[in-house]
Parts: structure tokens; C-alpha cells; sequence
């Protein structure tokens, strides 16, 4: 997990003047929410919408508050939360109006989940949290984007072989680092993506082989 900042290394970081611009540093592709500190920072609705905003932008408390119709003061708490859990941290500092403000991104492109297995159930909680997440993101974005998002449609089931299923897997997750390793446009647009593959529950198994029994 990254390291924070002590807060003289942060002092330490230049002051810019006003017409320097605050560029967007290159992150690390993931980092590992490993701590029950993390996942409860992480899971927070205003913090997750916090580092969405910071994922490829530095921006400031005032910045993200205006973005989300918040207090400067309640982002600014938020911020603290994720510096302390290792998910956010300061890359600039700008003077405006005789004030120095931090400017924040996330310590990684994106997050992976790796829990200790005796956090009982967290692993499980944190699946359906990224899934939640993407489900309600993309049903914000369909009532304010004005473009066409790019879906893909269906929910797919086939029964495949485990080997099968983890060599998918695979190519899904080599997929994504593909889009990751892409050099972000300046003047682009902002996608979310959202991968999954999961073992479906119990009522869609049934036996391997449908037998002549099974119809009556």
C-alpha cells in the first residue's frame, strides 16, 4: 500500500503561483484495500464519489465541493479520512486569493479488494459494493450525460468448465489493464467500466445434464 505524505513532506511540496497549471501526475495502476480502515473509507457514498472525482484530475476541498453541492469543510473532512486509509493524497499546492490549497488525487488508478480472510463476510460485502456502485453511476449518467454512453447490452450465462471460467476471467481482467495502460486525453471524456465474472447462484446450476426424468 502506498505510504501518505507526513505533513512536513507535504509542506515541503512548491507553492505555485496562480498561472501555473496543476497537472495530472501518473498514478499507479492499483493499489490494494487491505484493512478494515480502508474498505469502510472506501464505501462511503461521498468519499467513493470523492476519488471518482480525483481519479484524473487534481482538485482542491472548494473544487469537489462545488462539483457535489457540498460544504468545502465536509469534503475536507472526507479528504482527511482517505489520506489517513492510503487512498488519496496531496500532489499540489497552489496560492489563491493569499490562501495555499491542496490539490488531491487518489494514490491509484484503481482499487483492488484483498482482505484478510478473517474480516469475515468484507470480501463478499465488497463485491457487491463495486457492483452497486457501477449500477448506480450508470443510472446517474444515463439522466445527466448527453452522449451516447456506449453500453453493451446482455447478462450472459454459459456453463463452462472452472479452468474455462478462470481463463475468461483472465482475458476480461487483461482487458481492462489494456484500457488502464491507455494515456489519458486531456481533453476527453471520463468512462466508467464495469467488469464481472461470478459463479451464478444455486437455482440457475441445476445437474450438468438434462435427463428425460427432468421434463415431467
Amino acid at each position: 500500500m502506498n505510504t501518505l505524505k507526513s505533513k512536513d513532506s507535504v509542506d515541503d511540496i512548491p507553492v505555485l503561483s496562480d498561472d501555473v497549471p496543476v497537472t495530472m501526475p501518473e498514478l499507479p495502476q492499483s493499489v490494494s484495500i487491505t484493512s478494515l480502515q480502508q474498505f469502510k473509507a472506501i464505501s462511503d457514498r461521498t468519499r467513493s464519489r470523492i476519488l471518482g472525482i480525483i481519479q484524473n484530475q487534481p482538485a482542491t476541498a472548494k473544487q469537489i465541493a462545488g462539483r457535489l453541492g457540498a460544504s468545502p469543510g465536509a469534503i475536507g473532512h472526507h479528504l482527511h479520512v482517505l489520506e489517513a486509509a492510503g487512498l488519496a493524497k496531496v500532489v499540489a499546492r497552489r496560492l489563491v486569493r493569499g490562501i495555499v490549497a491542496n490539490y488531491y488525487t487518489r494514490t491509484a488508478r484503481i482499487f483492488k479488494y484483498d482482505l484478510p480472510e478473517e474480516i469475515r463476510g468484507i470480501n463478499e460485502t465488497a463485491a457487491l459494493e463495486i457492483m452497486s456502485k457501477a449500477h448506480n453511476e450508470m443510472g446517474e449518467a444515463q439522466f445527466t450525460s448527453d452522449e451516447d454512453p456506449y453500453r453493451t447490452g446482455g447478462f450472459p450465462h454459459i456453463r463452462l468448465s472452472p479452468e474455462r471460467a478462470r481463463y475468461y476471467s483472465e482475458r476480461l481482467q487483461a482487458l481492462v489493464d489494456d484500457v488502464l495502460n491507455e494515456t489519458p486525453d486531456p481533453d476527453g471524456k471520463v468512462y466508467g467500466i464495469f467488469v464481472a465474472m461470478f459463479m451464478s447462484p444455486t437455482y440457475m446450476q441445476g445437474p450438468s445434464t438434462t435427463l428425460p426424468n427432468d421434463a415431467v
